[in-house]
């Protein structure tokens, strides 16, 4: 570093010229850190960050929420759907006799304890066969032709 008076090379952490005595400035004021820009960038990157999560975890959650209802409502249809083909076996053998959910247990109906299964008639003209999931929001009903009809709880 040059001495602004006398114009003499001095060392570059000199703190005065050799040569006149004078104290240089520039050398021996400290640098400015920028930690605390650094630290601010950061701090607004996690920021936004958090924030997209939260809001994608908005989104994410009321549609999974949605679709494992519609799954357990789909339980429920394919319960009804299997205690209608299991009753009409039965009725090929016993067409006298009325349909029980006693019955329906031999031939694995209802085994899945949160899904409700009910028999409304057991006969076989009027056989009606209700299932719902207990955490589902609809209810199938069965008719002796296995047509299944979906109403609301």
């Amino acid at each position: 570093m040059y001495c602004p008076k006398c114009g003499t090379k001095n060392d570059d952490n000199a703190y005065k010229c050799t040569k006149c005595g004078i104290v240089i400035q520039g050398d021996t004021a400290k640098k400015k850190t920028n930690t605390a820009v650094i630290v601010l960038v950061v701090a607004a990157a996690a920021l936004v960050f958090f924030a997209l999560i939260g809001i994608l975890a908005a989104i994410a959650i009321p549609q999974f929420a949605h679709q494992q209802t519609k799954a357990r409502n789909a339980m429920a249809q394919i319960e009804v759907t299997n205690a209608c083909h299991a009753t009409a076996a039965f009725f090929m053998d016993h067409p006298d006799k009325a349909v029980t959910l006693a019955v329906l247990k031999e031939q694995g109906i209802g085994a899945n304890p949160d899904i409700e299964v009910s028999i409304e008639n057991g006969t076989m003209n009027g056989l009606s066969i209700r299932a719902r999931h207990k955490k589902g929001n609809k209810v199938y009903v069965a008719d002796k032709n296995c047509d299944i009809r979906e109403i609301q709880p």
